[in-house]
């Protein structure tokens, strides 16, 4: 996954981004305006979490850029039926991406499952303190992946900052099409039409 920051954060520099001087801090629960913070506990029991007062964690964000600009990169584990939960919340209709990440959480599951569906991408002793014990690898009825849960309410987390808290969120995915190529294809070193990746993440900016 670092790698593939890494990339992203070359393409958006020949794009003429610049990433700023100190990143950002990640997250954080407490952050979120009060109305925003219990949808989110509301959230985490939706997708089966266990615990009254859980501690929710997200890692840093992917790319901070100049100007305030924060770009979170989205690969095959982000798109699935706990994140597709997320997305058809009411407030999430706002977000730029959300129409196309429906789309994407139905159409790449399967993807996800194959990348993404065993060992500590499925489960993990943090994950399970969250959300109870996981099921059988690969298998999404029932218990399903707490970490696939865990993910899609990280995410949920960033989504809602961009709404309420002021946050400037773009999202974009390996699967969006940019100048004619995929940006897996970008990030695996295919030419960037500089012009059509500045339009695109205008497009995809949430303003907070």
């Amino acid at each position: 996954m670092r790698a593939r920051q890494d990339a992203l954060v070359h393409i958006l520099g020949e794009a003429g981004y610049k990433p700023a001087a100190t990143r950002s801090m990640r997250p954080h629960l407490k952050s979120l305006r009060p109305q925003d913070q219990q949808e989110i506990l509301r959230l985490y029991r939706a997708l089966g979490g266990t615990l009254d007062e859980p501690r929710l964690r997200p890692g840093p964000w992917d790319c901070v850029l100049e100007g305030g600009l924060i770009v979170e990169l989205d690969e095959s584990e982000h798109f699935n039926r706990y994140r597709r939960k997320t997305l058809e919340q009411a407030w999430a209709q706002r977000l730029p991406w959300c129409e196309t990440y429906l789309r994407y959480c139905g159409q790449y599951e399967s993807a996800c499952s194959a990348e993404r569906g065993w060992g500590s991408y499925w489960t993990s002793i943090a994950t399970e303190r969250l959300f109870g014990p996981a099921g059988p690898a690969r298998l999404l009825e029932g218990a399903g992946s707490p970490r696939w849960k865990q993910r899609a309410l990280y995410d949920a987390m960033r989504d809602i900052a961009a709404v309420g808290s002021g946050v400037r969120l773009a999202r974009l995915a390996v699967y969006d099409m940019i100048g004619g190529a995929s940006l897996a294809e970008m990030l695996d070193g295919k030419p960037v039409d500089r012009d059509a990746l500045r339009e695109f993440v205008d497009e995809r900016t949430a303003q907070g």
